[in-house]
């Protein structure tokens, strides 16, 4: 854990009612990375060492480009929080100040609490009529940072050398955007490998994020459990065994899954670790029905 503590992955988790979110799940930005790394190195052994640089590199924005939101405090921008400590702390320099999980996660759930970076959809037994039963409930919760890929600046990317360096910035800025026009430019401008990195980049993005949030959720014995086996990919990962719980002190917990690629047996299994934090929350279609009720009201 750094210095700094920044959210990369947020996960509802739902317990003993589908209509409702009782816990949030907190994946530390440096931590999802490493399960994409480890995802890469493991499914594409024969990884350039570029490719794996751009694995280490491709969620940087999502600590160093905060949402003005939730980086202020008390009505200015925490100064702890600044875009040059922030990118400092990704690459382990020395920073003085801290920002520990625990306030990391008080923050956004005040991020979220007002109901302007939460929407609602409501799925109800005759779509037609608003007062026919609720049968499903999605919520979508806005992430702590901004649009994190297309932020990136050429002088977040430390280490890189600059033969390499318009290539990994390109490919950091594309793993989040699939435009045919941008990914044409790119090509021309790099050759068509950049596109098959591209793909080997989304593939460990997703089994990464995957894997981590089937970790959480069977530990948590949340309902929403991920199927055991994943199609995105010509890989179809699966678990060996159910995960196991290493460790939970307080709010943190570790736990860990062993995987096998089932159509690529030569790759032999790999043993993901998860890191992550728990906290309670409230989220449930009434609150929302309230406030949208009381919005009407004004008008």
């Amino acid at each position: 854990m750094r210095r700094l503590f920044s959210i990369g992955k947020v996960i509802q988790i739902r317990i003993d009612d589908p209509l409702k979110v009782k816990q949030l799940a907190f994946v530390e930005t440096e931590e999802h990375i490493r399960h994409v790394t480890e995802m890469l190195n493991w499914l594409y052994p024969h990884a350039s060492d570029t490719l794996r640089r751009v694995a280490e590199l491709h969620d940087i924005g999502k600590k160093v480009y905060l949402q003005r939101e939730f980086a202020r405090s008390r009505g200015r921008w925490d100064k702890r929080l600044t875009q040059d400590k922030l990118r400092a702390d990704f690459y382990g320099n020395l920073v003085l100040d801290t920002f520990m999980p625990i306030e990391a996660i008080s923050r956004y759930l005040e991020f979220i609490e007002g109901g302007t970076h939460v929407k609602c959809f409501l799925l109800r037994q005759k779509p037609q009529e608003n007062d026919s039963p609720i049968v499903a409930v999605r919520y979508q919760l806005d992430p702590p940072f901004g649009n994190h890929a297309a932020s990136v600046e050429l002088e977040d990317l430390q280490g890189v050398p600059n033969s390499e360096l318009s290539y990994v910035h390109s490919l950091i800025q594309l793993h989040h955007n699939f435009q045919v026009d941008k990914l044409v430019t790119t090509a021309a401008q790099h050759g068509e490998g950049i596109i098959a990195d591209l793909y080997s980049l989304m593939t460990a993005d997703q089994e990464g994020s995957r894997w981590a949030e089937y970790v959480v959720q069977k530990l948590e014995k949340g309902q929403e459990t991920p199927q055991g086996k994943f199609g995105f990919s010509e890989f179809a990962v699966e678990p060996v065994a159910e995960p196991t719980e290493i460790s939970r002190s307080n709010t943190h917990v570790r736990g860990q899954v062993t995987l096998r690629a089932t159509r690529r047996p030569d790759l032999g299994e790999r043993a993901l670790t998860v890191d992550y934090y728990v906290s309670g929350c409230d989220l449930n279609p009434d609150k929302f029905l309230s406030a949208k009720r009381k919005g009407g009201r004004k008008k």
